[in-house]
């Protein structure tokens, strides 16, 4: 695909992931429509944009809190008001949530779920009546390496990003003859302020590996836009993960227990489910 003019919405785009993706796309020539709940911090991001690469438009920003559909609405039916249709979306607004999913609260669960789930589910389903009149455009889901197989200490998390890629995988292909594709990425831990924002419920703690940097996660997704791919894990242990689960499921459990008895923290105060 040839990113250069092409009409582009991103979630999540104040931070992290999805500002870099803003920059990287903006850096192609792509027509941007950028979206988070801080319209503030966004309209850094756009400002940023237009100073960097004063010869591409600069990004339209527009507070939206995927969760409220009356916000996802007048996202999408915006962008196509101003510039005729969308040919990219990009899902990419999250949250998280850490810790022993004993101690994980329904509420808890129903917040990560309509964010990082039903938010998408509703984005998509705003653009593609759109994308199906022009019969093209292209949905790129940011999921997770966690929504592979359940990550100690990131049930609900988990549960939110295998929710997303399933879905993706059914619209995928019921839309297979149509000119609309789906790209599912699946990022492993990134150095992104999601980490200061989550729901912290105790029992275990972070681990220490490598948190890749959120310049080179952009770039490795828009090369992968342009090269056209259907899915993108981005980390050996991932592409492992995708390989064992199904070929030696019994190995994938066992480092998994491995896992949660490595980053169980005793000593971290625990949160009753039952408390508020």
């Amino acid at each position: 695909m040839r990113i250069s003019g092409k009409r582009v919405i991103v979630t999540g785009a104040s931070s992290g992931i999805g500002r870099a993706l803003a920059v990287s796309l903006a850096g192609r020539g792509a027509v941007l429509t950028i979206a988070a709940r801080r319209y503030d911090k966004l309209d850094e991001v756009s400002r940023e944009i237009a100073a960097q690469f004063p010869d591409t438009p600069a990004p339209v920003a527009v507070r939206c809190d995927v969760t409220i559909a009356g916000d996802v609405s007048t996202l999408i039916g915006g962008a196509v008001e101003r510039l005729g249709s969308v040919d990219m979306l990009i899902n990419n607004a999250g949250i998280s949530v850490y810790g022993e999913t004993r101690l994980t609260r329904p509420e808890d669960f129903r917040r990560v779920m309509s964010v990082n789930f039903f938010g998408a589910v509703q984005c998509m389903l705003e653009v593609l009546p759109f994308m199906r009149r022009q019969d093209s455009g292209l949905i790129v889901n940011i999921a997770s390496v966690a929504g592979l197989h359940g990550i100690p200490f990131l049930g609900a998390y988990s549960a939110s990003k295998a929710a997303l890629i399933a879905t993706s995988q059914s619209l995928r292909t019921e839309l297979a003859d149509t000119g609309i594709r789906i790209m599912i990425v699946y990022p492993g831990y990134t150095d992104t302020e999601i980490f200061e924002r989550e729901i912290m419920v105790g029992g275990g703690k972070r681990p220490p590996a490598r948190y890749a940097p959120v310049n080179e996660v952009a770039e490795a997704i828009v090369h992968a836009i342009e090269r056209g791919r259907r899915d993108l894990i981005m980390t050996r242990r991932g592409k492992l993960l995708s390989v064992l689960r199904g070929a030696a499921p019994a190995v994938v459990e066992r480092v998994m227990r491995k896992m949660a008895s490595e980053l169980r923290d005793p000593d971290e105060p625990r949160r009753d489910p039952g408390e508020s």
